[in-house]
């Protein structure tokens, strides 16, 4: 898109005092008024943007990242301008649908490889591989001349924020509290068949905690045996909607997505082994992620690029592969399944149903939460 000239209210006003003064040294031939139009003139002609700089002036785009929704992070544009001429009184800003994009610098510098600062918001989830944003130069005395409009290439990911969980609700409806988890735990050799470690969270009994283990990392944590491992959980997503989205809309897909990802946060924190499988059209289950998967980005990622699938009547339950056959089973949908015919080993979570409300942490207000690190567990679990 070619650069769109304007003047502002400043500029003409400097324009005009310009030409003032070089008429009043023409009639009085005086050189006061020559020598102040001349210096005027100058100024105001080194002040306009140069266009042949923008035009030289390529962006190499973002480097690879990966936001929350509503994150901001400050990142770096790599740029490349060739030439001696520089643009001044930068200001590079987007409202786009994926992103939120602002930054500014008084001149970017000719150079083959130039980083101008950027503050970077995700706005909608999914991974988008180009960056759209404009860039405007303002001289000094409000001369406005050009805002250039560019496309980078980008490997940037929005991943949806996790809901905050009832997460004692969530233990209690798949039974993850394992059997003797109350009586002491076993801590000598011999006794037990290591399975991972864990972090010690309050409220449970001190007595579990490893004393030499937690002194030697500075923190409290707790040895899980085999014996004593949670349930592999098997979490299934429905996407199908009704036709043109009239049982569910866009936003509340959305929603639900962060729901089931407040989900696999959960279990995550909690040793939980757990897999994701996705149901696709024809309709097919295709397992995403699985369990021996920690790392949360991973499963963000694919509920990020989840889109919801339009039926026409509602549909039961695709076959499963076989290693859905073991484990707790839960089956998150959009209204469009008909719970009855599931098997009574499911637990079905329809996103605004009753239990899915009582599943929220309504007291959560929101806000500005840090950037969710990867989770990757010891033991028997290791990062994809």
């Amino acid at each position: 898109m070619g650069p769109r000239r304007r003047f502002t209210a400043s500029g003409k006003a400097c324009a005009l005092v310009t030409a003032a003064l070089l008429v009043t040294a023409l009639l009085f031939g005086h050189p006061f008024p020559a020598l102040a139009g001349g210096f005027a003139l100058g100024l105001f002609l080194l002040s306009l943007p140069g266009g042949g700089a923008l035009a030289r002036l390529q962006f190499a785009g973002l480097r690879p990242v990966r936001l929350m929704e509503d994150e901001q992070r400050l990142l770096e544009l790599d740029y490349r301008l060739d030439g001696i001429s520089t643009p001044l009184n930068v200001t590079v800003h987007s409202r786009g649908p994926a992103f939120e994009l602002r930054g500014g610098t008084p001149a970017l510098l000719p150079t083959r490889l130039g980083r101008l600062p950027v503050r970077v918001r995700g706005l909608r989830r999914g991974h988008y591989d180009r960056l759209s944003f404009e860039l405007s130069v303002r001289g000094p005395f409000g001369f406005a001349p050009q805002n250039v409009r560019f496309e980078a290439p980008a490997d940037a990911w929005v991943l949806p924020r996790p809901r905050p969980l009832r997460e004692r609700v969530l233990e209690e409806m798949l039974a993850l509290r394992p059997r003797g988890l109350d009586r002491p735990q076993p801590t000598g050799p011999g006794e037990g068949e290591f399975y991972a470690l864990k972090e010690w969270r309050p409220g449970e009994p001190e007595r579990r905690v490893h004393a030499r283990l937690s002194a030697r990392r500075g923190r409290k944590v707790v040895r899980i045996f085999r014996g004593e491992a949670p349930p592999l959980v098997h979490l299934l997503v429905d996407p199908r909607v009704g036709q043109r989205g009239r049982a569910f809309g866009a936003s509340d897909f959305d929603e639900a997505m962060r729901f089931t990802a407040g989900v696999v946060r959960a279990l995550l924190l909690r040793d939980v082994p757990v897999t994701l499988s996705l149901v696709d059209p024809g309709p097919t289950v295709r397992t995403a992620c699985p369990s021996s998967c920690r790392d949360l980005h991973a499963f963000l990622g694919e509920l990020a690029l989840a889109r919801p699938l339009p039926v026409s009547e509602p549909p039961g339950l695709p076959p499963l592969p076989q290693p859905l056959a073991e484990g707790r089973r839960v089956l998150i949908h959009l209204g469009q399944v008909d719970e009855t015919r599931l098997p009574p080993e499911w637990l079905a979570i329809r996103a605004g149903s009753r239990r899915y409300f009582r599943l929220l942490d309504m007291s959560f207000t929101g806000g500005t939460a840090a950037p969710i690190e990867p989770l990757v567990a010891t033991g028997a679990g290791r990062a994809r």
